[in-house]
C-alpha cells in the first residue's frame, strides 16, 4: 500500500464547463447516474478530444474524461488522463515556464491521488517527482 498523503483530497471532482455546439456542459450531460450502466459519457468525450484542435478545449476534455474514470473508480485510467492533461499544458509554446508549472500541477496531484487510491507504487513515485520539479519552478518564479 502506497503511504504518505498528498495535498489534494479530490476537493471538487466538477471538470471545468465545456460547450459544444448546442450542449449545456459536460457535468449536467453526462451525470455518474447515466455512467453507471457502461460507459458512453467517456466514448463521447474521447471522441470530442479528438476532434479538439486548440489545447485548452483538449486539457479540459481531457480532466472531463479523467473525472469520469474517477467517479468510475478506475483510478489508473482517470490518472493517466489527468497526466494527459499536464502534458499538454507543459507543452504549450506560448506560455511561460512557471505558469505551465502552476497550471499543470493541478492535474499532477490529481493523479497521485488516482495512483494513491489505485495503489500504483511506481507511477506515484514518479508523478511524485514531477510534482516536486513543478513546485521548483512555481517557486523560483
Amino acid at each position: 500500500m502506497i503511504s504518505g498523503s498528498t495535498k489534494l483530497e479530490h476537493p471538487s471532482l466538477r471538470p471545468r464547463a465545456i460547450r459544444l455546439g448546442g450542449m449545456s456542459d459536460f457535468a449536467e450531460s453526462f451525470s455518474v447516474e447515466k455512467m453507471r450502466s457502461a460507459n458512453p459519457a467517456i466514448y463521447t468525450l474521447k471522441e470530442q478530444f479528438e476532434k479538439f484542435s486548440s489545447s485548452p478545449q483538449k486539457v479540459d476534455a481531457c480532466e472531463s474524461i479523467a473525472t469520469c474514470f474517477f467517479q468510475l473508480e478506475q483510478y489508473g485510467d482517470a490518472a493517466g488522463w489527468y497526466e494527459t492533461a499536464g502534458k499538454l499544458i507543459l507543452s504549450e509554446p506560448s506560455v511561460t515556464p512557471a505558469l505551465k508549472a502552476m497550471s499543470a500541477l493541478a492535474d499532477y496531484e490529481k493523479a497521485l491521488d488516482c495512483y494513491r487510491r489505485g495503489d500504483d507504487e511506481e507511477k506515484f513515485t514518479e508523478v511524485s517527482t514531477l510534482i516536486r520539479e513543478l513546485e521548483r519552478a512555481c517557486a523560483s518564479a
